[in-house]
């Protein structure tokens, strides 16, 4: 299996979806890559972010749609004892850009700049062609742009229960979010040489009950994104064991 962290890898002293989580990733050997969700301002800059995460933080000052990079630039998206700013895709792509790892961004709907916004990162990201991209979503505007243009991006769609049908139609890779997918699916994307992910698993017990689910061929094969990626490698190693 693999682990994918969410955010970037978190200490004490570093905080998810900032430059030092996000730098701390390479040098941290169990992790095969991380995953960012991408959001888009008011002045066409793709910064890294939770929606409603910086809602919170900024107390209230709107959605990041409405707000200049600058603006945000003003806000603490960090801890009282952490302060943190807003980070770029530029930046995450500029630090990225001699590593072997994965990096995993889920593209959001935009409203009416959905568009606008895909056809914008593509833009991006081709500037970066020795970065094993990955780009997921659950929107249909966004993956049928992707399915539509020549980037050398990986491309997949997040499976839940609004759209398990889905599962049958043709991308690179799958992020499977409900456990009512079929194993025997599974198995016939993997042996398709179509990667499997999932955002379910965040300790040991719930490794157990996706290996009891699915066994151990679809969990070998498995890519785990996950926040918690620290405590579950060792949740790992303790049921190797």
């Amino acid at each position: 299996m693999y682990l994918i962290a969410e955010g970037g890898i978190s200490t004490k002293n570093t905080l998810v979806n900032t430059k030092g989580a996000i730098s701390l990733s390479l040098n941290t050997n169990y992790i095969d890559g991380i995953s960012l969700n991408v959001a888009y301002t008011k002045d066409e800059v793709f910064i890294i972010a939770d929606r409603d995460s910086l809602m919170f933080t900024t107390q209230g000052s709107g959605y990041i749609e409405n707000n200049t990079y600058n603006d945000l630039l003003h806000f603490n998206i960090g801890t009282k004892v952490l302060n943190a700013r807003v980070v770029t895709l530029n930046e995450v792509l500029d630090i990225y850009n001699n590593s072997n790892k994965m990096l995993i961004l889920n593209l959001d709907y935009q409203g009416f700049r959905t568009e606008e916004y895909t056809y914008q990162l593509l833009s991006l990201i081709s500037n970066y062609p020795n970065i094993k991209i990955y780009l997921k979503s659950f929107d249909k505007t966004i993956l049928s742009i992707l399915n539509n243009s020549n980037t050398k991006a990986k491309i997949g769609i997040i499976i839940d229960n609004n759209n398990l049908n889905n599962i049958n139609d043709n991308y690179d890779f799958y992020v499977i979010n409900n456990y009512l997918v079929d194993k025997d699916i599974l198995i016939k994307k993997i042996n398709s040489n179509k990667l499997i992910m999932t955002e379910l698993i965040s300790n040991g017990s719930d490794l157990i009950n996706y290996y009891y689910r699915y066994g151990d061929y679809v969990l070998n094969n498995l890519y785990i994104i996950s926040d918690n990626t620290s405590q579950l490698y060792k949740d790992i190693k303790l049921i190797e064991k």
